[in-house]
């Protein structure tokens, strides 16, 4: 009887889980790709135990026109087993148009644009607009290289790219100096200025991620990216992670609350079998957990 009973329970959660209005998030190829298919479902089967309710991907072409992937996921909610209206849509900002047209033709869905490190829109016609929170990201990520600048010798560099200066490097500064690290680290604009002779203790890339793949560095790399980890080599310690995918939990849950937007900070990805100091490692654990 306890079987049967517990048998009942999980298929009465299970019916529950299926009957609850799915999130949808847009997204396509060329971005499955560079993020990783595995990687992805894992991400999905997270944010759908976390939300409790499903959370499904919308696959569609490169580069949409906006009244065609309004339809397209108008097409999947038709698909999803006990189809009712979305609790939400999640899109990120290269399909902003595509966005507002959604909103235009169904304005009773919860919809969420969420802009990345060098996105500024405007126009969103009564979307939720969420951006990153650039300062904490670096002030984490100062925290972050703190631990290998006291370890090792050699100086810490953060590769800016097009991102505001100012704000960056006194939000970065701040975490290095919470860490204990109290030298001053080296600030660079153009990746060239990168050589491996350098004696350099960490070094924080800013931009995409995609330069590093051509690259052998001797030193530990933070990454600011949403590329597969496993497209990474070995020194790349940890990530930044500002995908639709890696903040699709928050981002709902903002949305449920009824906020217009608002500034989010990325997942950071500790590569624990990457760091072979484990002083280190814990130093880094430690300021993931308090950074929090």
């Amino acid at each position: 009887m306890f079987t049967i009973g517990m048998v009942l329970g999980l298929a009465g959660a299970a019916l529950f889980f299926l009957s609850r209005p799915p999130v949808l998030i847009i997204t396509d190829a060329p971005f499955m790709a560079m993020y990783g298919p595995r990687r992805m479902l894992w991400r999905q089967v997270r944010a759908s135990l976390f939300l409790y309710r499903p959370v499904v991907p919308v696959l569609i072409g490169e580069g949409a026109a906006p009244d065609v992937l309004a339809f397209a996921v108008d097409d999947a909610v038709s698909r999803i087993l006990f189809s009712r209206r979305p609790h939400c849509v999640l899109f990120p900002y290269r399909y902003a148009d595509g966005a507002r047209r959604y909103r235009e033709l169904f304005p009773e869905t919860p919809a969420a644009l969420l802009q990345g490190r060098y996105e500024n829109g405007g126009g969103t016609a009564g979307l939720s607009v969420f951006s990153i929170d650039l300062e904490r990201d670096f002030r984490r990520a100062g925290l972050f290289a703190a631990a290998f600048g006291k370890r090792k010798t050699g100086s810490i560099v953060l590769f800016q790219e097009r991102l505001n200066q100012t704000a960056v490097r006194a939000a970065f500064q701040d975490g290095l100096r919470q860490g204990g690290y109290t030298a001053e680290p080296l600030f660079l604009n153009d990746f060239s200025e990168l050589h491996s002779s350098m004696d350099i203790a960490c070094v924080v890339l800013a931009g995409s991620g995609a330069e590093y793949l051509d690259q052998n560095f001797p030193y530990p790399v933070i990454l600011f990216t949403w590329l597969d980890p496993d497209q990474t080599a070995r020194e790349g310690a940890l990530i930044f992670d500002d995908s639709l995918w890696a903040l699709a939990v928050p981002l709902v849950k903002a949305v449920a609350e009824k906020r217009s937007g608002g500034r989010i900070p990325s997942e950071a990805l500790i590569f624990s079998a990457r760091i072979a100091d484990k002083d280190i490692l814990r130093q880094i654990q430690k300021a993931a957990r308090s950074s929090k």
